[in-house]
């Protein structure tokens, strides 16, 4: 009897555990693409400067996601991202209750384009677009709003763009 139990319970555990076979840990990357070198951001929005805090984001995202390490020179990397910022939109999304006509709070949201690029042929490996976003409430004057929720915009563009391009389906 406790043959029996022992068998049934290791046919239960092999035929569990045999769904979990094609399982991998962190998810997977384009084929021979092991280090990615960032080239400068590209800002085409009206709205100065945030190619800085977007870099900042997805260097930052592509260290901590750690699939391909970060080379600081394009000759040492397998392959060449490359990120175009295309849209910043800022939108009231709620207004105050005494002034109807008076945003309280608004959302930032940067779009942008990114693609991968084999550094030895130039060929593309992936493209992606997507959007990063952040809400804020108005507080003493506008651009002070705008820098402090443009940090949080620029690290969900990130996590977006990075695991768009190098995710495989």
């Amino acid at each position: 009897m406790k043959r029996m139990i022992h068998l049934l319970s290791c046919l239960t555990a092999t035929l569990l555990l045999s769904g979990c076979l094609g399982y991998q840990l962190g998810g997977s990357r384009p084929d021979d693409v092991h280090s990615v070198y960032m080239a400068p951001v590209i800002n085409q929005t009206a709205e100065p400067a945030i190619e800085l805090q977007v870099t900042h984001a997805v260097r930052q995202r592509i260290q901590f996601d750690g699939r391909m390490k970060l080379q600081n020179t394009e000759d040492a990397a397998d392959a060449v991202m490359e990120v175009v910022l295309t849209h910043y939109r800022l939108t009231p999304i709620a207004y105050r209750k005494e002034r109807n006509t008076m945003p309280a709070r608004y959302r930032l949201r940067i779009t942008a384009v990114a693609t991968l690029k084999d550094r030895k042929s130039g060929e593309t490996l992936t493209t992606a677009k997507t959007y990063g976003e952040a809400t804020f409430f108005f507080k003493s004057d506008l651009t002070t709003s705008k820098r402090n929720a443009l940090p949080e915009a620029a690290t969900d563009l990130a996590n977006y763009l990075v695991d768009d391009l190098i995710e495989r389906w």
